[in-house]
């Protein structure tokens, strides 16, 4: 074979080689360029966003939703998202803003790695009609939990946390407990329930079923722990807390109900070993009937009562206390 022909069949595997080259060149060069497109005029993959459902009321006053796609970022961003769109309100037709004019300057704070976020609302948020702070609470209840990271978020305003109606800490907030579909924060509602008070000889606790009113901006915690104070019903039974023993405030944390009595709690104690046993689990065997209730931690003035404070007591109340169903009798 010629030299000039092999000559000419290696420039050709050659200039292949080099055209190659330049193709796939060009086409790393076409990519980056469409990246940046993207990225500079907002355009996402779907693997670039997240669908989150923005919770509003309707017109006709109740639930509803609209899909919307955040950017993936870091989680404080995607918190910043959310709180970004419901200020701006629906852009559905017929659905209602639920954050009203006046309290958008709401600020997070999520705790790493335990699904807890804090929602800080201004000063302002005290001037609103109840019926806008349930829908205000609902809607971004429902939106941010539908975030993967958030699953319970505690309400603040200003540097205080939330109180409800009655005085008590609103306490942290789910899906699970901030479910108001239909219903009239100005009516009271019955719920029935199950009381437990001491029998005659004190030997053992006894149930006792009762329908109480409640109102849907309180936990009902809060009212179950007043019937008790109020007393049984039932002729035989005694009371388990005392009449004088005065209202606790109460927060409910995830499977725990903190009640937290004055100071005054130990002169209400009952007399002897047994006496404070039966007042003990007549609070806890009530409260721990609710679903999702474990466990009843007992304060004082706001504080974990210590064992060394506990003079007056023959229990150790310094830890949550659970059910005993040992002490239920027929």
């Amino acid at each position: 074979m010629p030299k000039t022909t092999i000559r000419t069949q290696k420039q050709r595997r050659i200039l292949n080689i080099v055209a190659s080259a330049l193709l796939i060149s060009m086409g790393l060069m076409i990519l980056i360029a469409l990246q940046h497109l993207v990225r500079d005029r907002g355009y996402h993959t779907q693997a670039e966003t997240l669908a989150v459902n923005f919770y509003f009321r309707d017109s006709d006053d109740h639930w509803s939703w609209e899909m919307r796609h955040i950017d993936l970022a870091d989680n404080t961003a995607m918190v910043e998202s959310v709180l970004n769109g419901l200020a701006e309100g629906p852009r559905t037709a017929g659905l209602l803003p639920s954050i009203p004019d006046g309290v958008h300057e709401i600020h997070a704070g999520l705790r790493t790695n335990t699904g807890e976020l804090q929602i800080t609302f201004p000063a302002s948020f005290h001037e609103i009609s109840p019926i806008e702070r349930i829908v205000a609470i609902g809607s971004l209840v429902h939106t941010l939990t539908d975030l993967p990271f958030v699953d319970n978020i505690r309400f603040f305003v200003g540097d205080e946390p939330m109180l409800d109606r009655g005085g008590d800490l609103f306490g942290l907030r789910n899906r699970g407990n901030t479910t108001l579909e239909g219903r009239n924060p100005w009516e009271e509602e019955t719920e029935v329930v199950v009381l437990y008070f001491p029998n005659e000889q004190m030997t053992g606790l006894v149930a006792e079923e009762r329908t109480i009113s409640i109102n849907p901006l309180q936990l009902i915690e809060h009212f179950i722990v007043e019937a008790l104070i109020e007393g049984p019903q039932t002729p035989g039974l005694f009371h388990g807390l005392p009449a004088d023993a005065g209202l606790p405030r109460i927060e409910r944390m995830d499977a725990v109900v903190i009640v937290d009595f004055a100071a005054d709690f130990y002169d209400n104690l009952g007399s002897g070993s047994r006496g404070e046993e039966m007042m003990v689990f007549s609070l806890v065997n009530t409260l721990t009937e609710r679903a999702g209730i474990r466990s009843v931690q007992i304060q004082i003035d706001g504080l974990a009562i210590q064992p060394y404070d506990q003079s007056a007591s023959h229990m150790d109340l310094s830890r949550p206390i659970e059910r005993d169903e040992s002490l239920i009798v027929d």
